[in-house]
């Protein structure tokens, strides 16, 4: 959760513009936000994980000013893997991690966790990765603002999706390769999914959220689930059923929305940044908290295989692994494994649909 509009809006009164730093760490600044039901005023530093206010406000990347895209790459032709069957046979099993040590995307070999590269090029305030069945990983960069796309096995993107972003902090894709970017717009009414073909810098839909998406997944028939930021300051989630640009209120709720993914059975998996993940089954009307004491956990992920959950906790810069759907503790990734902050998680190859 971030700060809202209103809080912005009086920091320009007094003629304050705060740019707050995602990963890259960049700079120290200072914002006050107001906490809701709390009776004092935090000023919060811009270094890292020290922007979770005590009620669990995420203020990280509020943005006082709008950061155009210059040029626009240009349009590419569809990727060709997304039609060869057999190239998910290839697939590398790695987990990429923001950040790591110098602000990059860490790669861990899976089963070891060991770091085998990092990823650094193209990267702006890295937060929210995803990696798409064909083991092309993408990366949300709220400063770019951005998302840029890594072929499997290189360091260097293959695609950016910049049209219309503002506020870029997760990203998935669909079966066919579609691209799908919740930016948060800086809480501001509405937010937005976008949608891009495959390597194309056009938005071909846009979705709107009445504010502050943070979680977005699609299922196997194309229904797009949002988890995002109310005004009040509590969690809420919405469907966009069959390719609708009206979005069908769910009934489940959360005390702060991050992260967001699918199971085969059509379970959402949703972050809670006070602390929990939560498993949210179908029809949808509520939650049932996974595991707990969490500090901000913030983007999750979920291995092919279904049978291990990877979750990304920003307050203690880790990782931590979970058998799934049990959510037992397997193990914990930290900074012998070159991760310096737990902002997003994708395996390789992700339960994608």
């Amino acid at each position: 959760m971030r700060t809202t509009l209103e809080v912005w809006t009086a920091a320009f009164a007094i003629g304050v513009v705060a740019l707050l730093a995602g990963c890259s760490g960049a700079g120290s600044q200072s914002s006050t936000s107001t906490i809701p039901n709390s009776v004092t005023t935090q000023t919060q530093a811009r270094a890292f994980r020290n922007f979770i206010l005590p009620s669990g406000v995420d203020t990280r990347y509020a943005r006082a000013t709008y950061i155009a895209s210059a040029s626009l790459p240009a349009q590419r032709a569809p990727d060709a893997r997304l039609d060869n069957p057999m190239h998910r046979k290839k697939v590398e099993k790695d987990l990429f991690v923001c950040c790591a040590s110098d602000s990059g995307i860490a790669v861990l070999k899976d089963k070891t966790y060991k770091e085998v590269r990092e990823i650094t090029s193209g990267l702006d305030s890295p937060d929210g990765v995803w990696v798409d069945k064909h083991g092309n990983v993408y990366v949300a960069n709220v400063s770019g603002p951005n998302v840029t796309e890594y072929k499997p096995g290189a360091s260097s993107p293959s695609c950016t999706y910049s049209t219309g972003l503002f506020d870029p902090i997760n990203v998935t894709t669909d079966d066919v390769g579609n691209v799908y970017v919740a930016d948060f717009n800086d809480l501001k009414n509405p937010g937005y999914i976008y949608k891009y073909a495959q390597c194309s810098n056009t938005i071909s839909t846009s979705y709107s959220v009445s504010s502050g998406p943070e979680g977005v997944a699609v299922d196997k028939s194309g229904d797009i689930f949002v988890s995002y930021d109310t005004t009040s300051f509590t969690g809420a989630f919405e469907e966009f059923k069959g390719g609708s640009s009206t979005p069908t209120p769910l009934g489940a709720t959360d005390g702060s929305p991050g992260g967001l993914i699918l199971d085969q059975s059509g379970n959402l998996i949703a972050d809670d940044q006070k602390g929990s993940i939560d498993v949210i089954a179908p029809p949808y009307s509520g939650a049932t908290t996974l595991v707990g004491g969490l500090s901000d956990p913030f983007h999750c992920s979920l291995n092919q295989k279904e049978n291990l959950l990877f979750n990304a906790n920003n307050g203690s810069a880790n990782v931590t692994v979970y058998s799934y759907p049990s959510g037992t503790l397997v193990t914990t990734l930290g900074s012998a494994n070159d991760i310096k902050y737990g902002m997003g998680v994708g395996e390789s190859p992700d339960a994608v649909f």
